[in-house]
Order: structure tokens, then C-alpha cells, then sequence
């Protein structure tokens, strides 16, 4: 994907976001991230396709915060959200001690001063409980079980997003199977080359 292209894909997503830091993020995934095994691409152009323009899908789904990016890793999808949403407060949970490392340095680099990371799982117990309105994740876990790391974190009125690939319905299906009371949505977009990608919407009920 060429600069222009990803320039003008990220606009439709964040109209009012500026997209450049989003090409420093890819540099240092590729310079920094990359080698840490962190990610599995060195391509900057493939970088913005699969990595932030995937995760910047979720930036029309969001609305307030604080969020916490669960499983944050090279800081995929937290970082781009952090970039493209600089209002909120978003908190990048990873346990890995060079995930936390690299996401350090990015922040500073960025220049994203409302950004928080925390080495630890989502489940220990100095992660909030019931405090955030959103949680994001990208390729952390089937969404059953995300759901258990996801719920005791937010707010009553909270949901969780996760991007997800074409076995998306089913696990809502699989969901839903275990918590009949929740509202479950997903939202397709094309992937890079063949198939298809979907933003998982979760609230409970009484949202």
C-alpha cells in the first residue's frame, strides 16, 4: 500500500486525525518491534496494511474512555488508537517484559503523553476493575475467553472490541452460547489481498 493510499484510507477511518506519527510507528516496528519477534513483518508498506490500518479499524467504534488494550504487545492495535485518538486515556496491558520495553520507548517517541502501560495480565490485580469503557484486543484470544479477561474491567455501560477474523459469527455464536445475555455485533471490512476481517462489538445487556 502506497503512503497516499494508507494516508487517505486512515482519513476515512479518523477524519479529524493527523496520519503522519502513524509512519514513525511503522519505522520503529519495523527497526525495533521486528526484531524483538514482536511482529512477523519487516515491510514498512506491509507494516501500514495488515498491522495500522487493521487496527485503526477500531477507532469508529470508540467513543470515550479510559481504554485498556489488552495483550498490547508492539502496541497493536493500543498505539494507533493512541495516535489517532490523542483524547483519550488509553492504558496498553502487556506482561512481556521487551513488549513493555519497546511500547515504553514508542510512547516517547510519539510523543503520547495520555498513554499508561502496565506489565501485567489482564487478570492481576493491579489492573482497574470496573473502570474502563472500553477494551480493545487484537489476537490475544477466542472471544469467550476474552470476554472473561474483558468484563471485570469495565464499566457497567463499558464494551469490548476486538478485531477478528472470518470465524467472527462464530464466535459470537460460541459466546453467546455461555452468555445468552449479551449483545453481540460484528462489523466486516476487506483484508489485505483475500479475505475478510470483522470489528466485534460486545455489551452487555443492561448497556
Amino acid at each position: 500500500m502506497s503512503p497516499e493510499r494508507f494516508r487517505r484510507e486512515i482519513r476515512k477511518l479518523a477524519p479529524e486525525a493527523d496520519p503522519e506519527p502513524l509512519f514513525l510507528l511503522a519505522t520503529l516496528l519495523r527497526e525495533m518491534a521486528y526484531p524483538l519477534g514482536l511482529i512477523g513483518e519487516a515491510r514498512e508498506d506491509l507494516l501500514r496494511e495488515r498491522h495500522l490500518l487493521d487496527s485503526a479499524r477500531l477507532v469508529p467504534y470508540l467513543s470515550s474512555g479510559p481504554v485498556a488494550d489488552l495483550g498490547s504487545g508492539a502496541g497493536l492495535p493500543g498505539l494507533v488508537l493512541a495516535v489517532l485518538r490523542p483524547d483519550l486515556e488509553i492504558w496498553l496491558i502487556e506482561p512481556r517484559r521487551k513488549a513493555v520495553s519497546f511500547l515504553e520507548y514508542a510512547r516517547v517517541k510519539l510523543g503520547l503523553e495520555r498513554v499508561k502501560i502496565l506489565r501485567a495480565r489482564a487478570e492481576d490485580p493491579e489492573v482497574p476493575r470496573g473502570y474502563f469503557h472500553t477494551v480493545t484486543a487484537r489476537a490475544v484470544a477466542e472471544l469467550a475467553r476474552l470476554w472473561e479477561y474483558a468484563a471485570p474491567l469495565l464499566l457497567p455501560q463499558g464494551y469490548l472490541l476486538a478485531l477478528k477474523g472470518p470465524r467472527a459469527p462464530q464466535e459470537i455464536r460460541n459466546l453467546k452460547d455461555l452468555h445468552p445475555e449479551l449483545q453481540g455485533q460484528a462489523f466486516r471490512y476487506p483484508l489485505s489481498g483475500k479475505g475478510t476481517g470483522f470489528v466485534v462489538k460486545i455489551q452487555r445487556a443492561d448497556s
